[in-house]
């Protein structure tokens, strides 16, 4: 499927827009840049643009990578996915994301899948079905899961898999192994679709491409640390120092993950926004969801309005990142949700599937790909913008901060106004050549 081409001469005179957007952000108070994060778009600096100027042309790079060593595999199995499981059809380059994923929890979690006892995945497969579908009994379900993820699913993250079996057959261990985790569920959800696909070919064959997924995980794992790997270098310092303490948590595996899938989820954002930007544009309704660990220094004090299980910002904080968002976003007719914690994220996309609404979502970047996926098996029009920083207390930090987003960008992408640098290489030639366009950072 051909990738949908931007008007760049219109999109940049977007860009010329968001100049004054710009300025009136400059008086907003900076953010320290002293604090060591776990990963950080900004670099310490007081802007993520060079990120955003790099990102696109490196997931080009990605892209045209998997598809020069698998695109006979990617004709075949897009059209399995439309014709035999009646999916709607995705872009070309969101199917090779897919198996960029498969490569990753094959290479990265295939032999704790193997090396996990069969009733362990069941308990912890019971477990985390009995999470999401009661809220009374989640904390002391989150407290043995914590117990499971600690003693029987994190000692054998890293061991080597065995070559016991089919191919097909170690694929069912690891997707099941995965799902009992809670933590790859969308993530596993397409994995069933490549296991349906790849159980109808002979096993030799089957065997050969999942080799080739891990070699393509591989060679992005190296490539990414070059052009990605400064955005996280706090990762390895916090999985050594923090993580130990993290002795009895329910998210010991999300915290344990290494650079590499930060790395992947950075990738993943360009993707899905591009594979649906066309959709989203069309929408004639927009909402924006922010993390509430946006929220500023007086969070504590925050005077937020709660409607049921919608949060939306009161203006009590002048200097609150989500309260200069909310009037920013209101101003152009967007209407702007607080998510307390992406635990309760699918509870308010519910109200959006297939409604023909424009969602864009911030989150912390290791939620951009299961989230991401989330709403487009939704049918939901979405775009996705990480946070330059995370610093929620539940999960990053055990006093908590404020993080952050770039502000100008979410306007840009919330608002239909793409940087011409999102719709890969030659919006990004376009934008190097208007020079100034590119300077100026929200947030």
């Amino acid at each position: 499927m051909a990738e949908s081409k931007t008007n760049v001469p219109a999109e940049v005179n977007m860009l010329r827009e968001s100049r004054t957007i710009t300025a009136r952000r400059s008086q907003a108070p900076a953010v320290s840049t002293s604090r060591t994060h776990v990963y950080d778009l900004r670099r310490g600096n007081d802007c993520s643009d060079s990120f955003y100027a790099a990102l696109p042309t490196f997931a080009d790079q990605i892209v045209s990578d998997i598809e020069r060593r698998s695109a006979p595999l990617l004709d075949r199995y897009s059209s399995h996915v439309e014709t035999a499981l009646g999916e709607a059809p995705r872009s070309r380059s969101e199917y090779a994301l897919e198996f960029l994923v498969l490569g990753m929890v094959l290479a990265r979690y295939e032999g704790a899948a193997q090396h996990t006892s069969r009733w362990i995945i069941k308990l912890a497969g019971e477990l985390t079905w009995i999470r999401e579908r009661s809220l009374k009994v989640k904390p002391f379900v989150d407290w043995v899961r914590a117990g499971v993820a600690r003693y029987s699913l994190a000692p054998v993250i890293g061991r080597k898999a065995g070559k016991r079996g089919s191919a097909v057959e170690r694929l069912t261990r690891l997707i099941d192994w995965m799902k009992s985790t809670g933590e790859f569920k969308q993530e596993a959800l397409r994995l069933d679709n490549w296991h349906s696909y790849l159980v109808e070919l002979r096993p030799d064959k089957a065997t050969y491409w999942l080799r080739v997924a891990v070699e393509l995980f591989h060679d992005f794992e190296s490539d990414a640390e070059i052009v990605l790997g400064s955005y996280t270098r706090g990762v390895s310092d916090y999985v050594a120092r923090e993580h130990a303490q993290l002795r009895w948590r329910e998210d010991l595996l999300m915290c344990a993950k290494p650079a590499v899938e930060y790395h992947l989820n950075m990738v993943a954002a360009e993707v899905m926004n591009r594979g649906l930007r066309d959709s989203f544009v069309a929408t004639g309704e927009r909402v924006v969801l922010l993390p509430a660990c946006m929220r500023g220094d007086r969070s504590s004090q925050c005077k937020a309005r709660i409607d049921g299980v919608d949060m939306t910002c009161a203006g009590c904080d002048t200097h609150c990142a989500i309260n200069r968002i909310t009037r920013e976003m209101s101003a152009r007719g967007i209407r702007v949700y607080i998510v307390p914690h992406s635990g309760g994220f699918s509870r308010w996309l519910a109200r959006w599937q297939h409604a023909g609404v424009g969602v864009t979502a911030v989150a912390c970047a290791l939620n951009i790909l299961p989230g991401g996926l989330e709403m487009r098996e939704r049918g939901i029009a979405a775009q996705c913008l990480p946070l330059d920083f995370p610093g929620c207390r539940r999960h990053w930090d055990a006093k908590g901060f404020p993080t952050a987003v770039n502000e100008k960008r979410l306007v840009q992408i919330a608002g239909a106004h793409a940087d011409p640098v999102l719709m890969g290489q030659d919006g990004a030639r376009e934008l190097r050549t208007s020079g100034s366009e590119q300077a100026g950072c929200g947030g």
